[in-house]
């Protein structure tokens, strides 16, 4: 099996002849071009794309090739691949079987989903002792009835140092738009295939956790795994542009600034503290729209449907525009130089930060991640349950501040669950009541923010009306149950046994 270490981009098809020229200038000269059209199969259930493998025959130079990855092997970067020279036009069976997903099939027919029609131009960069293969694929997806364009850049390390592999990158974007994504060609073309059927959430998929695992080793597996869920939610925004999207991609920038804190011996270094602040931004930038979003779905869209909500057309329409603009913001911030430099700079911290290989850090980092995480999670469960211990005495913005402290525990908890295989419910139970003191205490701040963003929203449109309605509408609910829920939640997580 061999493994590739590779960074893909997005790019605008207009800037694709500009690449190809900073590239030659690198010394790549003119390259190879060569055409690429490939048929993915699958079974009729689509079982290979749920166990993560993607499976295609391609025909190009050197002939009729089988290929099957797998993001599972390595993680976003490192893909598992198996080739094979074949026949065709159909997948081999005997190539098939020597590879892991022989049992995913088990014996299935498989179906072509959908074809690529790639021109693939090719140059090799030579800085040093490093070597870089830099690729340009334009073409387009088809699935049975909908096309969609390629145009994307991929850089390889072949051999030398990751560092100077992000070094070019950052030369190209600081010339051209690029946009880090972790969209396989494959996910895409699926994509494609599932035209007519409701978008897939963008959801986190779980690190592969090994008990034998070095902490750096369980920092890199977690933050590739936050880190494409950080790439797909902004792609899928971009796309689609909606409160679950809004939601989904404030939570993965959240999760990416749990994991800096969870490994925090590792990650106190200036790259670590800009990307901690980058991340800070990018969630600012959508919490306008976020707030505006559960406002709107929780307290004004049933309101309004009472006819005797009086001003409530008013408030409505004040609400409508300032989640307009906050959306431009959004999306202003996503299409942002900012924006793809976060993307780009989170995944060099993790492949190729220095704390992979400062002297005064390797105690830490080539450590067991076990023990390591068991320290870990017992602190920060030891400090939360101390400082919930008087919950019903505490003032909102002190809830608010014991809120985020246990959406970073549930955060580790459930990112670092599997280095601890033997407890699997005990890990599960131990989650959920974390999850549910966040939520209560969660609830409880909607009290005091809700509110607040009503008045100043009504205010803004200078529609009296619209005042009077956001005062109405959007008061405070029962602060003493909500307290009662919360506590209650508060010695749930307190009695919930450890898993590590």
């Amino acid at each position: 099996m061999d493994r590739e270490i590779e960074l893909k981009f997005l790019i605008a098809s207009e800037a694709a002849d500009e690449i190809l020229t900073l590239l030659s200038g690198e010394g790549g000269g003119e390259g190879d071009v060569r055409q690429l059209d490939a048929t993915y199969f699958d079974t009729a259930d689509h079982a290979l794309r749920q166990a993560g493998f993607g499976l295609r025959v391609r025909d190009g130079e050197g002939g009729r090739k089988q290929t099957l990855k797998s993001a599972s092997a390595g993680g976003i970067f490192a893909r598992g691949e198996w080739e094979t020279a074949i026949a065709g036009p159909g997948p081999d069976d005997a190539a098939l079987a020597a590879t892991p997903a022989a049992a995913v099939v088990n014996g299935q027919v498989l179906h072509p989903v959908f074809t690529t029609k790639v021109e693939r131009t090719v140059r090799m960069i030579r800085r040093g002792e490093t070597v870089i293969e830099a690729v340009v694929d334009r073409g387009e997806l088809i699935g049975q009835t909908r096309r969609a364009p390629v145009c994307e850049l991929e850089l390889e390390l072949k051999a030398g140092s990751p560092a100077a592999l992000f070094d070019l990158a950052r030369e190209l974007a600081q010339r051209v738009a690029l946009r880090l994504s972790l969209v396989s060609k494959a996910e895409r073309g699926y994509g494609l295939a599932a035209a007519g059927q409701p978008a897939p959430e963008m959801r986190r998929s779980p690190a592969q956790l090994t008990a034998d695992m070095s902490v750096g080793e369980a920092l890199q597996a977690v933050g590739r795994a936050a880190l494409s869920q950080l790439c797909a939610n902004v792609e899928a925004l971009r796309e689609r542009p909606g409160p679950e999207g809004v939601h989904q991609l404030r939570v993965a920038a959240r999760r990416m600034r749990a994991l800096l804190k969870a490994f925090r011996p590792l990650s106190t270094g200036p790259e670590a503290l800009a990307l901690d602040g980058e991340l800070s931004w990018l969630a600012g930038e959508l919490d306008t729209a976020r707030d505006l979003d559960v406002l709107i779905a929780e307290v004004w869209r049933p309101a309004s449907a009472d006819s005797q909500a009086e001003g409530a057309a008013a408030f409505g329409r004040a609400l409508l525009a300032a989640q307009a603009s906050a959306y431009l913001r959004m999306e202003a911030a996503l299409e942002s130089a900012r924006g793809r430099a976060l993307l780009l700079e989170a995944a060099a911290w993790l492949e190729a930060g220095s704390w992979t290989a400062a002297p005064d850090l390797a105690a830490v980092r080539d450590g067991p991640a076990p023990a390591f995480a068991a320290g870990m999670l017992k602190h920060r469960r030891h400090v939360l349950v101390k400082k919930s211990a008087h919950l019903k005495d505490l003032d909102p913005p002190t809830r608010h501040r014991l809120r985020l402290k246990g959406k970073t525990l549930r955060y580790a908890a459930a990112d670092l669950a599997g280095l601890f295989p033997e407890h699997p419910r005990r890990a599960e139970r131990f989650i959920e009541a974390t999850k549910a003191l966040q939520d209560a205490l969660g609830h409880l701040n909607d009290l005091h923010v809700g509110p607040e963003l009503a008045r100043s929203i009504a205010l803004a449109s200078g529609e009296p009306e619209a005042s009077l309605a956001a005062g109405r509408l959007a008061r405070s609910g029962d602060e003493a149950r909500l307290l009662r829920q919360a506590c209650k939640a508060r010695d749930a997580f307190a009695d919930a046994k450890v898993f590590w």
